[in-house]
């Protein structure tokens, strides 16, 4: 075995990788990441503890009979802004394959709306469309054929 490092801290490898792949974390595992945190919900299908545990995709409720149990809930970062299609569902970030982060209505896939910038929640005063956060403390417009642009800290 031999000591290597990784993006989670210190950790034992194998020296025959690829034919051996056993590893043993060294230390308290990932940094600032808690194993789990337990929550007041029951799992529906099975009936034991619920509790939140952080994956590659961030932060999910899971049930605690996992392996048998694979019962998993889905904690959505909500923006506080209704969504301009179906007026139904709100906008919440996600991540993509990739790793970077978008913003779509919860609804998917009744509504297939998104967007890569975070919304303010206000509207264009040309076309109506959602502004969204531009780099250097600007708003602009969501719609790529209207031009509007303001200061944050202006007001509409």
């Amino acid at each position: 075995m031999a000591e290597k490092e990784g993006r989670y801290g210190k950790f034992l490898a194998c020296t025959g990788y690829p034919e051996c792949r056993n590893t043993k974390q060294l230390g308290d595992g990932p940094p600032n990441l808690p194993s789990s945190e337990p929550t007041d919900k029951t799992c529906d299908k099975c009936g034991k503890p619920m509790v939140i545990k952080h994956g590659r995709f961030g932060p999910f409720i899971s049930c605690t009979g996992y392996p048998t149990c694979r019962n998993l809930i889905n904690i959505e970062q909500k923006t506080g802004v209704t969504c301009p299609q179906c007026n139904q569902g709100d906008i919440v970030a996600k991540r993509s394959r990739q790793g970077k982060t978008f913003y779509s209505c919860n609804k998917y896939p009744d509504c297939k709306f998104a967007l890569w910038s975070k919304p303010t929640g206000e509207k264009c005063p040309d076309c109506k469309s959602l502004l969204v956060m531009a780099l250097g403390n600007k708003a602009k417009c969501s719609s790529k054929t209207c031009k509007f642009q303001r200061d944050v800290n202006a007001s509409p």
